[in-house]
């Protein structure tokens, strides 16, 4: 994900989705109206993985490696994390919501982290990192685990990374293969934003840690999205069904909105 590297007010987003291929899920759509939500929807629980709302702010879900000494749990009583993510994307507060005080410190930080920390805290969810990213606004991660406080970071301008460990975690190598690789890069528009991910998304790093799109019987990539927002010309929302090497990106800006 890039932060302001398409200019001042813009987000820029890469996301693979890793899942199960027998868990059934549909395309881009409308998921909710007031406000506006587009995104997948897992057709299991009703949820989804990544949400864009008003087209401007994004909601995305990725689910955490465990601890080793996280508690055990039982699957069944803990509520779906898509469900959440797909609360966090449509009940926060609305755009021009300023922002909130932390109750612990009261310094203050952003509106829809603290709306997310208040959703969070109704239920108890396997380990995952709610994202919540803002064309031109404040963006965080929550990292969130069963029988321990949530965990917030926000994020600084320019190019970060996730997968299933910490935000930009230097030890995680797929991370840091992605970080290297970004470093440095600058793209003038969102064709060129889109091109240099699309590459990234696609890269297999020979079948080891560092694979992006990886191929393999658990949990191997099944689609793939490209996101451009806020200060371009025309906010972009591309899609691949598919795993992003062999399948095409399809446009699905008009669910924003906008021209496709």
């Amino acid at each position: 994900m890039g932060l302001g590297v398409l200019g001042p007010g813009t987000l820029l987003l890469g996301a693979n989705r890793d899942e199960s291929p027998g868990r059934p899920s549909a395309g881009p759509a409308r998921l909710r109206e007031r406000p506006p939500v587009v995104g997948g929807r897992d057709l299991v629980a009703g949820g989804t993985w990544l949400a864009v709302r008003e087209a401007r702010v994004v909601t995305a879900l990725l689910n955490r490696r465990p601890a080793d000494d996280a508690a055990i749990h039982d699957r069944s009583t803990l509520r779906s994390r898509g469900l959440l993510c797909l609360d966090a994307a449509a009940l926060g507060p609305p755009l021009e919501t300023g922002g909130a005080l932390d109750p612990g410190t009261g310094e203050p930080y952003p509106a829809r982290l603290d709306a997310a920390l208040r959703l969070a805290a109704r239920g108890t969810y396997a380990p995952c990192s709610l994202v919540g990213l803002e064309a031109g606004g404040p963006s965080w991660v929550i990292a969130l685990e069963p029988d321990r406080a949530p965990r917030t970071r926000t994020l600084e301008p320019g190019w970060h990374v996730i997968t299933h460990a910490d935000l930009d975690d230097a030890d995680e190598p797929r991370t840091q293969s992605l970080l290297a690789r970004l470093r440095g890069a600058r793209v003038r528009n969102a064709d060129e934003g889109f091109d240099l991910l699309r590459a990234l998304l696609r890269d297999h790093g020979d079948g080891g840690a560092t694979a992006v799109c990886v191929h393999r019987d658990r949990f191997p990539t099944v689609s793939s999205t490209l996101l451009a927002l806020g200060g371009i010309a025309a906010p972009r929302y591309d899609h691949a069904n598919g795993p992003p090497c062999t399948a095409t990106y399809a446009p699905h800006a008009a669910l924003l909105g906008a021209a496709s």
